[in-house]
């Protein structure tokens, strides 16, 4: 899953905690990289929940649920899904441009 402010797609995780940040935004949930963590306002456009404010939130089997206060509620069915990354798409794309040129 890419990094939903900048699109960048993690890498093989290294021991330890992992440097990404979970969220939930338009009930998905979505990742963000430790670059666009470092940017100001980077959680704004997160859910926050409803009880304590936090916006640590994860999504699982169509429930929200507040990793800080541990409120769970069900996730609004047909909510609408935030814009698609193209850049995966774009890069593969030219992938297999590089492909069929060697071809």
């Amino acid at each position: 899953m890419p990094c939903y402010r900048c699109g960048t797609r993690q890498s093989d995780p290294e021991r330890g905690p992992s440097p990404w940040r979970r969220g939930v935004v338009a009930e998905h949930l979505v990742l963000v990289c430790p670059a666009c963590q470092r940017q100001a306002g980077w959680a704004d456009a997160l859910t926050a929940c409803g009880r304590c404010g936090s916006r640590h939130l994860i999504r699982r089997l169509d429930q929200v649920e507040c990793l800080d206060c541990r409120m769970t509620r069900d996730a609004v069915p047909d909510a609408p899904v935030p814009a698609p990354d193209s850049s995966l798409a774009d890069e593969v794309a030219r992938a297999l441009e590089r492909v069929r040129r060697r071809e």
